[in-house]
């Protein structure tokens, strides 16, 4: 433990005793040591000198060590900043009354060099290696908040989705919740041939969630970037991607996914799934369940994929999600449920913003952050 980098306040009313104080903390090698007579000055110091470890006294004129203490707590918490009273107080009440107001230990006077020295040598290396660890959880928590920005950066943009609704008149709208500051859960769109009035839409589920998750998120958008320019059907696109994903994923790992193709000129939707909860399509306020039975990505090398394809005319609409808007419980019991969820989602296409709506109900049952990642994507003709 380096102590020549720390820095020690020592608050006593007696000028021997600072002295002798102070020439204890330079022969363990303290790099600087501040001294004050009193609370008052002592209050002053630690706001000017910010120590890493205070040594105070309890009888003193002005303010005395336990006020001063009392004081200091509403700013500076014991895991901040540690004070070690030196007393001559000996009674158990008297050195619990320096617990009580706020002190982390307590050493005797007449002082003992080598209780002394142990434990300021304690304190200042528990404080140290507090000071290590919140700076260490600061930096993850900034590198986590780079991360997820860039995670998000990866969801397809508003003008682009807005592009694609000002030139086939169908409007698409995502919205992901996680679990944790990184999660395992990806939805985009894409065209399969441009120009054309056909738009597909992908979502993805990785197992798990956090930063394991979000890598597999980073592979996928990797992969849909540079898919063969060829056209692809949904089954195709699941199977080249399943492929993929095999080489890439370690053992255990694997991702549910729903791809879809709106083709606004045959009005019609062509789809495919790997082990995703079914989506709804609801057409005149009617709903159909659509069937995304399938392997999921990445568990099997030769996996294949049913495609299917049913109406979708104009005034219809889809909403794909991943499992947790079926799978959170409320005191164990589901908060939406296979049965009940069609009638959400009826209701939620009637509005201004279908997943938006979605996502409003399913937060009267769970406020906060969901139990695991949700997504809801819906497209609407």
């Amino acid at each position: 433990m380096r102590l020549d980098t720390v820095r020690v306040l020592v608050v006593d009313d007696n000028a021997m005793n600072r002295a002798t104080l102070t020439a204890l903390l330079k022969a363990m090698g303290v790099g600087v040591i501040d001294t004050a007579a009193d609370g008052q000055e002592g209050l002053a110091a630690v706001e000017a000198k910010r120590p890493d470890l205070v040594l105070l006294d309890v009888m003193m004129p002005q303010m005395d060590g336990f006020e001063m203490c009392r004081r200091l707590r509403k700013f500076h918490p014991r895991t901040e900043l540690p004070v070690l009273f030196v007393t001559a107080l000996d009674e158990p009440k008297q050195r619990a009354a320096c617990f009580a107001a706020g002190g982390t230990d307590v050493v005797s006077k007449p002082f003992n060099v080598a209780e002394i020295t142990a434990r300021v040598g304690v304190h200042l290396e528990n404080r140290q290696l507090l000071a290590g660890l919140k700076d260490y959880r600061a930096r993850v928590r900034h590198e986590l908040a780079v991360a997820r920005a860039a995670q998000f950066a990866l969801l397809p943009e508003p003008a682009r989705l807005a592009g694609i609704r000002n030139r086939t008149g169908i409007a698409i709208e995502g919205v992901i919740e996680t679990s944790s500051e990184m999660g395992g859960d990806f939805w985009t769109v894409f065209e399969p041939d441009r120009g054309s009035s056909r738009i597909g839409i992908l979502l993805a589920d990785f197992a798990g969630h956090g930063v394991a998750a979000s890598l597999n998120v980073f592979r996928l958008h990797a992969l849909m970037s540079r898919r063969p320019s060829v056209m692809l059907g949904p089954a195709d696109l699941l199977a080249l991607l399943n492929r993929e994903l095999k080489e890439l994923l370690a053992p255990g790992q694997f991702a549910a996914a729903f791809v879809g193709v709106v083709d606004g000129d045959a009005d019609t939707l062509t789809y495919a799934g790997a082990s995703m909860p079914s989506p709804i399509l609801v057409v005149d306020g009617e709903t159909e369940v659509l069937d995304t039975a399938g392997p999921p990505l990445g568990a099997f090398a030769d996996a294949t994929y049913d495609e299917h394809v049913t109406a979708m005319p104009p005034g219809a609409g889809l909403m794909a999600y991943s499992d947790a808007l079926l799978e959170s419980l409320v005191e164990g019991v589901p908060v939406v449920d296979e049965a009940t969820l069609p009638a959400w989602v009826v209701t939620a296409m009637a509005g201004i913003s279908p997943t938006a709506g979605l996502l409003s109900r399913f937060r009267e049952w769970i406020p906060g952050e969901p139990p695991d990642d949700l997504t809801l994507v819906s497209v609407r003709r």
